[in-house]
């Protein structure tokens, strides 16, 4: 992906505006600082995709459960600070192999979380080369286990959820499409304007 193909402020835009027309209006995270954002490439050794770096500038992000399936949006400062515990966690695991003699997964510094479950665990955007670059992917603060990208980008997330929310659309069809665990969904608004996501059943 290219600098020239992502639209991250617009397509925040849609949604920062279906979601103050539907729902109750929730926290908000700030913008982040760009010179931490530089340290961070800095130390990392590799360039952030421009898309994610146009998601941690976006300003006055909405905070709350939007991201399916239950998922908020988190500050750079919360961010980082996850992004340390796991990568501590690691460590202190220390090297393991399954049944058949490969190592098993571990935290990497090349994963960096954006948004966090109730439950702990995150989306991360992928850093490291390869055919995931920048892809969007559940990290599983349990099992450890990969499944396959949420999302190709922050900007096809976005833009996923953009048509779910408008079209009344399920998200996350590419995602079951390759064989993902996530099942695809649909917004709902509860009694209290609480957005969440109800699984469908693929091809009803």
């Amino acid at each position: 992906m290219t600098t020239a193909d992502h639209d991250v402020p617009t397509s925040w835009s849609h949604i920062d505006t279906w979601l103050a027309a539907h729902t109750r209006r929730g926290p908000v995270r700030p913008a982040a600082d760009a010179a931490r954002l530089d340290a961070f490439e800095a130390d990392l050794g590799l360039p952030l995709p421009a898309d994610l770096r146009a998601w941690w500038l976006l300003p006055d992000a909405t905070a709350s459960y939007w991201i399916p399936d239950a998922f908020a949006p988190v500050s750079l400062d919360e961010a980082l600070e996850t992004y340390d515990i796991w990568l501590l966690v690691a460590e202190q695991e220390g090297d393991s192999f399954d049944a058949n003699g490969l190592p098993e997964m571990r935290y990497q510094r090349e994963f960096m979380p954006i948004a966090l479950s109730p439950g702990g665990d995150g989306l991360i955007v992928d850093l490291r080369p390869g055919d995931t670059h920048g892809a969007v992917l559940l990290w599983d603060h349990e099992t450890w286990i990969l499944d396959v990208p949420r999302w190709a980008s922050v900007t096809s997330m976005l833009q996923d959820i953009t048509r779910a929310l408008e079209a009344r659309t399920p998200v996350l069809m590419s995602h079951a499409a390759l064989g993902g665990s996530q099942e695809p969904s649909t917004a709902t608004i509860d009694d209290v304007l609480d957005l969440s996501w109800q699984p469908i059943t693929p091809n009803r």
